[in-house]
């Protein structure tokens, strides 16, 4: 069996090296395909890492919300769906929180029932959706598209 997780990774870190130092982290500076890249790269590496609350705390809602397009896009609608009711149950209710002054003091103010869920999310993430969104991913994205990353200083399209 192909390692499509190490293939997805090597391939869509590109995009987010483009993210990180071409742009400066500005999202609006990629194309809608390159951002899709970057966020599932992320969403990829951090939640292998650390799981669902390393990602998002790490990228908060833009990430989450470009990871999710992405996921559309490739039709992975089962991890679209638990990721979505994960940030939907856990994330969303502080999005207006005065307590809260960055997206990593979020993990303070968890409740046993949000640490449940986040596990539950992760240890699907980890035993069978990690790998197949990375498939899917790769397939959609590289075959399929043939999107290619930017070559140094290029623009936008």
């Amino acid at each position: 069996m192909e390692d499509f997780v190490t293939r997805f990774d090597n391939y869509s870190i590109q995009f987010n090296k483009t993210l990180e130092f071409a742009c400066g982290g500005d999202w609006d500076q990629l194309d809608q395909e390159e951002r899709e890249l970057a966020a599932l790269w992320k969403l990829l590496v951090d939640t292998y890492n650390g799981g669902f609350l390393q990602f998002f705390c790490n990228w908060g809602y833009p990430g989450y919300w470009y990871a999710m397009c992405g996921l559309q896009k490739i039709g992975d609608r089962d991890l679209l769906d638990r990721l979505h009711k994960t940030y939907t149950e856990v994330f969303d209710k502080f999005k207006e929180d005065p307590r809260l002054k960055a997206y990593w003091d979020i993990p303070e103010y968890l409740t046993e029932e949000d640490t449940a869920l986040l596990d539950q999310t992760d240890n699907y993430f980890w035993d069978e959706a990690g790998e197949a969104m990375a498939k899917r991913a790769y397939e959609f994205y590289h075959d399929e598209l043939k999107k290619e990353p930017r070559k140094d200083g290029e623009e936008q399209l």
